[in-house]
């Protein structure tokens, strides 16, 4: 009969302790923090066609749907969305964001009660019991079980709890400026790998001019030779010309293949994928505001310095729960139990206790003092690397400013030169066919046309660069990055 009611209640200990467990695993997935972590928020779209339709189509689905004729069809704004969504390092930060918001539901769960099973088993190597007369007593089992529940909440840490979950808050809004200037860099990036492929097309197209002019002066020049009018080697010196055309023209085909490969490395396009550039480079509008204009819009909306904001009261939340330590920590437990085998189950197993405990540290070598003056350098280095930071962005507002207006007089003077090259090749070629002028003035007027035609590019280029790189440095986004924003959506 003892056998048996042992057999029943080992069955009951251990399916006790696996309800307790079940209990547990239970509790903690009831408990919802109140912000989703992003990879739930990926769940949930999954499970929801109506949040399905609001997400963004894919970069393949985007891509598919820009293609024309074998080729994809970008342009600035197209790359720039592309960009947004699909580059390797966005991803990542916003991985990094998921972390940082499931540190703020760690941080949050330890001020709420925990609840847990335990379960144990113990074998004696005999029987511990003791005589009382004629009858023998057995005070404790060789076998020995016990299961039951603990709950603890912690009543007062010296706020260090609480610390600690702003900190994590802190630090998450320190991770989502990062990532915002993260994107804002990647728009510069693209942009300028955008208009450097645009200036790659752009310098082959003078090396094909330049070749098919060339082709045409030599056929000129075959003609003026074979008449007498003019001597053989004029069209020696025009094909030795048009031979070094042509390998320019080769080096300018080249160009435009890195270009666009690196271009396509931002995209995260496959390099195989053929594309072609929908847009030409043009002078764009500069703003109006003057330096001193930029340079506080600059400090007032760049998001570095307001990653460093969240930094720096993360890192005071942080130096108030290093000192928190100082303080006693008090909490209250609770427990249930059943026990099988011990003496105290012989007025039944069941057993129930409740307490509340404090401890307060004496000596710890030290060790809290160290943990204070550590949060407190660290308060001390993100002040002065927010002051770093900002005179960082003073220097970037008024370096961009300056070359933008460099790059804009350039373009002035190089249109004026490219007028005047056009020019003279006409009247050059016309005279050389009129039989008044030499094969040499022609050639040398056709180089420094293809001159003025590269500098010319070159100071769009330079202009559109700089004006991207004043957007950057202000901190304006050309284009805002879609569905990025799913932590300040949902709140």
């Amino acid at each position: 009969m003892r056998k048996t009611l042992r057999t029943t209640t080992r069955i009951m200990v251990l399916l006790l302790a696996e309800g307790g467990l079940l209990l547990v695993v239970g509790c903690a997935s009831v408990r919802t923090p109140a912000h989703l972590p992003h990879s739930c928020s990926r769940v949930i779209a999954e499970l929801s066609p109506e949040i399905e339709r609001l997400r963004p189509p894919s970069s393949d689905e985007v891509l598919r749907k820009l293609e024309k004729d074998g080729n994809i069809h970008l342009s600035l704004s197209d790359c720039l969305k592309i960009a947004l969504q699909q580059n390797y390092d966005i991803r990542l930060t916003r991985e990094a964001l998921t972390q940082a918001d499931t540190k703020i539901t760690q941080a949050r769960s330890a001020m709420l009660p925990f609840l847990g099973a335990e379960a144990s088993y113990t074998r004696l190597d005999e029987e511990l019991s003791f005589a009382m007369g004629p009858q023998l007593l057995t005070f404790m089992d060789r076998d020995q079980y016990k299961a039951g529940l603990v709950i603890r909440q912690p009543i007062f840490t010296g706020g260090r709890l609480n610390a600690a979950r702003k900190a994590s808050q802190y630090s998450r809004d320190a991770q989502a400026q990062e990532n915002r200037a993260l994107e804002e860099e990647v728009v510069s990036q693209v942009t300028r790998a955008y208009r450097t492929a645009q200036l790659a097309e752009a310098f082959q197209g003078v090396a094909v001019e330049a070749v098919d002019l060339l082709e045409t002066h030599e056929h000129d020049v075959t003609i003026l030779v074979e008449k007498g009018a003019n001597p053989e080697i004029d069209r020696l010196r025009t094909q030795t010309e048009l031979a070094n055309a042509r390998k320019e023209l080769n080096g300018a085909n080249n160009a435009v293949d890195l270009a666009y490969s690196a271009l396509k490395n931002l995209l995260s396009i496959p390099l195989t994928e053929s594309v072609k550039l929908t847009e030409t480079l043009e002078r764009s509008s500069r703003p109006e505001a003057d330096l001193s204009s930029l340079t506080e819009l600059a400090l007032s909306q760049r998001p570095e310095l307001s990653a460093m904001d969240s930094k720096m009261a993360a890192a005071e939340q942080a130096l108030k729960a290093a000192r928190g330590e100082y303080l006693p920590t008090i909490a209250l437990e609770g427990r249930y139990e059943y026990m099988e085998g011990d003496f105290r189950d012989l007025e039944g197993g069941d057993h129930w206790t409740v307490g509340i405990g404090a401890q307060l540290p004496l000596w710890n070598w030290g060790n809290t003092m160290a943990k204070v003056r550590e949060a407190s350098s660290q308060l001390a280095q993100a002040r002065i690397q927010k002051d770093k930071t900002a005179d960082r962005i003073r220097l970037e507002v008024r370096q961009a400013f300056l070359n933008l207006a460099k790059a804009e007089k350039n373009i002035d003077a190089a249109e004026s030169a490219l007028k005047t090259a056009k020019e003279a090749y006409r009247q050059a070629r016309a005279r050389y066919r009129a039989g008044e002028g030499t094969n040499t003035d022609v050639l040398d007027v056709r180089t420094a046309l293809s001159r003025a035609e590269a500098n010319h590019t070159q100071a769009l280029f330079d202009y559109n660069v700089a004006l991207a790189a004043l957007h950057r440095a202000v901190g304006v986004m050309v284009i805002e990055p879609p569905d990025i924003k799913e932590k300040e959506s949902a709140e």
